[in-house]
């Protein structure tokens, strides 16, 4: 069939249609006929038959050989994305709570825009391309932005190792693409202010998805001393810090720490120097005295960057939950998160038991939550759902 489209057209198998129009915005590669023009990073035209599918970007030395876009024949301009963003806009602000300013505006395959993300702080915007095909569109992408919004500054973060996995990628640029870029990018979250480091800090420059998690803590560690583990600029500490009897946090960047610091004092808290911590969170657990704090948060980065990390990644997760655990005293709270896309919600269930076994006790859960609606995932595609949240009691000794 021939494209309606100025763009070239790829050919699903039949018998591989059904998982498509369920609802599921990727491709194989095993599931196209072969027969294209396409050329990679190119938008495409996907079809079966007589039949559009839809508009996507084509990815064809990649197991995943098209991600889909539109549901219809699109063209993938200016206009596309300005509506795109105006409907994301319209619907994720009226949800934000009081006192906030920061969200992700688009969030890959949870917003049909699979390979892009974009946070806004206030009036600073951060994109990611994570693939080629998304960052050939950059320049529709920025003009429909700048019509949008008009943000002081429009920042591009795509140095990011999906990138180098593709066949002869590149890493992706890192720079601002419009306005100006002030000192420092405050924003609010629930009128905290914090500061978003978005030319140098991890993904954007702050994880905006654990901020219905922080809040949500503050409720199991009043009145306790909390350790936050892998605080990285102390989001978690910033939030509880009013809540807990004292807050200290551990992460191996200075520089993050040094931003913690910053924060606590943008916001008028008091924390000692001592409790600001710079080293490795594994050798402080293995070190610390037990029952030094009877509330300990660990929220490591991702520790499976792909499928053949898994099996490392679950061993790493239980070790740690495992030092938490014997350093807590029984009734102490453990406050527990996994990012990693490639463990979902059941198998982290299980590796936190496999924790408490090790650790000889037993937990209760009290919370259990995950990303917020500004991070959607559709049940079509549960590949989406990443974030893990716990917060658990520890029990005592195992029966």
């Amino acid at each position: 069939m021939s494209s309606p489209l100025p763009y070239p057209t790829v050919e699903i198998r039949p018998e591989r249609v059904r998982s498509v129009k369920q609802g599921h915005p990727w491709v194989f590669s095993g599931a196209l006929t072969g027969s294209t023009q396409a050329k990679d990073g190119e938008p495409v035209v996907l079809t079966c038959g007589s039949e559009v599918l839809g508009t996507g970007l084509y990815h064809g030395q990649t197991d995943i050989a098209v991600r889909l876009l539109s549901r219809q024949a699109e063209v993938l301009d200016e206009d596309f994305f300005l509506r795109r963003f105006q409907a994301l806009k319209a619907r994720k602000e009226p949800w934000l709570p009081p006192g906030t300013n920061a969200y992700r505006l688009a969030f890959g395959e949870g917003d049909e825009l699979p390979g892009l993300v974009i946070d806004k702080y206030g009036d600073v915007l951060v994109m990611q391309a994570h693939t080629a095909g998304m960052a050939r569109l950059k320049e529709p992408i920025v003009a429909s932005l700048q019509t949008l919004f008009a943000p002081r500054s429009l920042v591009e973060r795509s140095e990011l190792r999906s990138r180098k996995q593709e066949p002869g990628g590149k890493p992706g640029l890192s720079g601002v693409l419009a306005g100006e870029l002030p000192g420092d990018v405050v924003f609010e979250e629930y009128g905290l202010k914090f500061i978003a480091d978005v030319m140098e800090g991890q993904k954007t420059g702050f994880f905006l998805d654990q901020r219905e998690n922080r809040q949500a803590l503050r409720r199991w560690i009043k009145g306790r001393h909390l350790l936050n583990t892998f605080c990285y600029t102390g989001g978690f500490s910033v939030a509880c810090a009013g809540d807990a009897a004292s807050v200290t946090q551990v992460d191996i960047s200075s520089r993050a720490m040094d931003l913690a610091k910053r924060h606590f004092n943008l916001n008028g808290l008091v924390c000692p120097d001592e409790n600001f911590i710079v080293g490795d969170v594994f050798e402080f657990l293995k070190k610390m005295p037990d029952r030094a704090y009877d509330a300990i948060l660990v929220d490591p980065p991702s520790f499976a960057k792909n499928r053949a990390q898994i099996k490392s990644a679950i061993k790493a997760y239980i070790s740690l939950n495992t030092l938490a655990l014997r350093k807590l005293p029984e009734g102490g709270i453990l406050a527990t998160s996994s990012c990693t896309a490639h463990i979902d919600a059941l198998t982290f269930l299980k590796i936190v038991h496999q924790s408490a076994v090790e650790a000889n006790t037993s937990v209760r859960v009290l919370d259990s939550r995950e990303q917020p609606f500004d991070h959607p995932y559709h049940l079509s595609f549960p590949e989406g759902r990443y974030l893990k949240f716990l917060v658990l009691q520890k029990n005592g000794r195992a029966s």
